[in-house]
This record gives C-alpha cells, structure tokens and sequence, in this order.
C-alpha cells in the first residue's frame, strides 16, 4: 500500500492530465458528460458517476464528480448522466447508463474495466447498476452514504408526511395546500416549486413551508419560539429520529415535495399510492398512533416502486467498498444494513464517525482513501476495513496534498434501520384496511377543507 500511496502523492501533485470531451443530450432528455484523458484507448477503464437526488429539472451537462480530477489523472475515463428525471431517479436510471455506455463506446470505443461511482441516491445507483442484468458485468462499486434502503426510506417519507397533520393541526397543516383527491397528501405537479435544487438550503426551502414555519418556528431562535411551538417541533424531531433542526427541515421538504413529484408524475407512478401506513405501529407516539391517516398501498405502484428501488445485493463478482458518516440525519448509516445483502467476501462497509451530523460530510482524504482502496483491491489486495483505510487516510493527510481528519471507525454501533423507518407488518396488509380517517379523536386535527 506504500507504495501505491507514494504514487497518488504524485499524481495529486501533477493534477489532472489532459481530457478529451463529449457533452450532450439524449432523446430522452437526459444530459450527459464524457471526459477521457489522453492517451485513453478502447478497453481501457472507465467510470460512471452518478450524482445525488436534485430537484431541480436537468438543464445541462452534468458534472462529473468530486474525484474527477485524480481518476483522470490515473488513467480512467469518466462519464456521467444528468438523468431524464428530476428528483428520484430511479426508475430509468439504468436505462440512462446504459445511453451513456452506448455513447461512450461510439464516441471513444469500447471500455474495458467498468467501474460505478455514486453518493447518497446516487450511490444507490451504483449499487443498483452492479446488480443490473442489462448491464456490462461492474469490476468495482465505490458507494458513498448510498440510499441502499430503497423504497424502505420513503416509508419514512409517507409516515412523516402524515405525522405532520396530526402535530400541526390547526397550528400550520392547514396552511399546506391539498393535493387532488383521494391522495390529498401528495401535491399535484402544479403545486410543486421547480427551483429547490438538491433541498440543503435551508433558506430557500424554509421559503416555501409556511406551513412547518408556523408550526414549529423551526426559523425562529429558541428564545422566541412560543412553548407550544417548541413542543410541537420536539415531537416532529422524535417522531422522525432527528436531533438536527436543519434536517428536520430538509426531511420535511423530501417528505411533502420529492414524494409528491414520485407519487404525481406520470413517469414515476402516475398518479398511483405506493405507501401503506395501515397497521404500522406508532405507538411510542400516542398522539400521532390515534390520529395519523391509514391508507393502503396500490399494490402495482408499491411494486414498481420497490422493483426499480431496491438493492438485493446479487452483484456477481463486483467488489464493493461504501462509507457512510455515522450522524447523517438525510440517508441514515443504517443503509448500510442494505449494502450488506451484497455477499461479504465483496463488500467493504466502513463508517465514519462524526462528531455533528451531516449528509456525506467526509474529508478530501477519507474520500480519497476509499476510492484507493478499492482500486488496490480490485488490483489483488486484501479486502479494505477501517483499520487499513484509517492507515491509509493518514499517510495521504501528512502528504500535505489532502485535507483530513481521518475518524474510520473500526468498532461502530449503528441502531437498526427498522428501530428508525417504522416497519411495516406484511400480514396485516392482507386484512381489510379501516376506512380512511381524516379527522382524529379529540382535537389533534379537525377536518380540512380544499382551498
């Protein structure tokens, strides 16, 4: 590994090489990027970038990630699809690579060594191209907090949805417009603003929830919040496993706008529930246990949404290193259960520990040992963990190249996803549902009418 450390050292000194470049868009509407450094020739390696979940529609070329410059430098080619869709991706994100190889291959030739690379949704992504049958076989998948939980964090997304009308009630639910019946909880697409972009800033998104504003002055200093505002912001926070108010923010915005955007747009599930809160069990909040709305999945949208969403993990022979920040309050370190389902001769599935909570919030060289590590394993080298890239992270950090700190964990505690994400109980969706509730006992919520 020394040796190898030595000679990224060198590369990282000399920058980037020089690159060929291919920009586009595809009839689909996607856009793409292709970069291939001179010298590159068909067969030689080359990796697929996929970003994030962003909201706001593709209107251009994408980039090409944040390790662009040493993959070219070492010799790949890197290419990367915006996407047809905006926020999630999922559901033709294969078809979208897929464009992109063919693409690359009339344009540069034919790659050899395919790799992935992805963070957040877009590391989910990656993981789901490893597993892909329409896919060339992946040699490696490098999954940065990847939201391998799928369609299991959407159910996070509906319960918190819903939770929010029964601890809003009069006090900012009604202040959230209504979406078209009988699915007055998901937006319809008119009502969706197009400019939230990847939804972590905080201003512009606090902007449009007047609603969660008025509830909580989660925007206000706590010295001015009343105590009933307070009160109902502590029992969001609970409800949804946060301890971070800009999280909370940012998951209340994925859980009214990017779900609507799945549920409404006619190419994602058409207008068609997925999510089914009927017999979930929230019992460790009373309020919400009595009041919160039952409803039943549509069984081919729930389908659709788990088919193109899930990982399962039969990646054949692609070795896979994924980090994730222990804190991450967006795509919590327990999607990493998920990662696990991939056999566990071929997954590295490290995490880092954080003091504060982020989303993917890792140093230059914690990213930069992940990625060395899997090109050295794929090379012949032992399988990563925390110890070796903890090792390796420092030695790129007393280069004075790269920035750390270095916090690979090698003894993490992670709660279970489903101590976080409700689960929900099979058999009881084979019982007759309970008519729909609009109104909850007591005065938790009263009857909202369409504005």
């Amino acid at each position: 590994m020394t040796k190898r450390i030595a000679w990224l050292l060198l590369l990282l000194l000399a920058g980037a090489a020089s690159a060929r470049e291919d920009t586009g868009q595809f009839e689909s509407g996607a856009w793409y990027r292709i970069e291939a450094p001179d010298g590159w020739r068909a067969g030689d390696a080359l990796v697929l970038y996929q970003h994030g979940l962003d909201f706001t529609p593709p209107e251009g070329p994408p980039g090409l990630g944040p390790l662009r410059e040493l993959m070219l430098a070492e010799g790949y080619a890197v290419a990367a699809t915006g996407f047809r869709r905006r926020g999630w991706a999922l559901f033709d994100a294969v078809e979208d690579n897929l464009d992109l190889l063919g693409r690359f291959s009339q344009t540069f030739g034919a790659p050899g060594q395919l790799l992935v690379f992805g963070g957040s949704m877009g590391g989910l992504i990656a993981l789901r191209l490893a597993e892909a049958e329409a896919m060339p076989p992946v040699a490696g998948a490098y999954a940065l907090c990847p939201a391998a939980a799928g369609s299991r964090l959407w159910d996070a997304a509906i319960d918190l949805r819903l939770a929010f009308d029964v601890v809003c009630a009069d006090t900012g639910a009604q202040d959230l417009p209504l979406g078209s019946e009988p699915l007055e909880w998901a937006l319809d697409l008119d009502q969706i603003p197009v400019d939230l972009g990847d939804l972590s800033d905080k201003v512009r998104v606090l902007g449009t929830l007047l609603a969660l504003n008025r509830c909580t002055g989660v925007n206000l200093p706590p010295t001015l919040r009343s105590g009933s505002m307070q009160r109902r912001l502590d029992a969001l926070m609970r409800f949804a496993r946060i301890d971070d108010e800009d999280f909370l923010v940012m998951q209340v915005a994925y859980a009214i706008y990017v779900l609507s955007d799945l549920v409404r747009a006619p190419d994602a599930l058409a207008g068609r529930n997925p999510f089914t809160t009927f017999g979930v069990d929230y019992g460790d909040e009373p309020a919400v246990q009595a009041g919160i709305a039952r409803i039943v999945a549509d069984a081919d949208a729930a389908a659709r949404l788990r088919e193109s969403s899930d990982f399962h993990g039969a990646v054949g022979a692609t070795k896979i290193v994924s980090l994730h920040t222990s804190r991450d309050e967006l795509v919590v370190a327990a999607n990493q259960e998920f990662v696990r389902r991939a056999p566990e001769a071929q997954v590295a599935s490290v995490i880092v520990d954080e003091d504060e909570p982020t989303h993917c919030g890792f140093s230059e060289a914690e990213g930069v040992a992940g990625w060395e590590s899997l090109r050295g394993w794929l090379l012949g080298q032992a399988k990563p963990d925390a110890d070796s890239l903890q090792q390796s992270c420092g030695q790129l950090v007393a280069s004075g190249q790269v920035d750390g700190p270095c916090r690979f964990d090698p003894a993490p505690r992670l709660m279970p996803f489903d101590s976080i994400v409700r689960p929900r109980d099979a058999a009881a969706l084979i019982d007759p549902p309970l008519p729909p509730r609009r109104s909850p006992p007591g005065d938790l919520r009263q009857p909202r009418t369409r504005r």
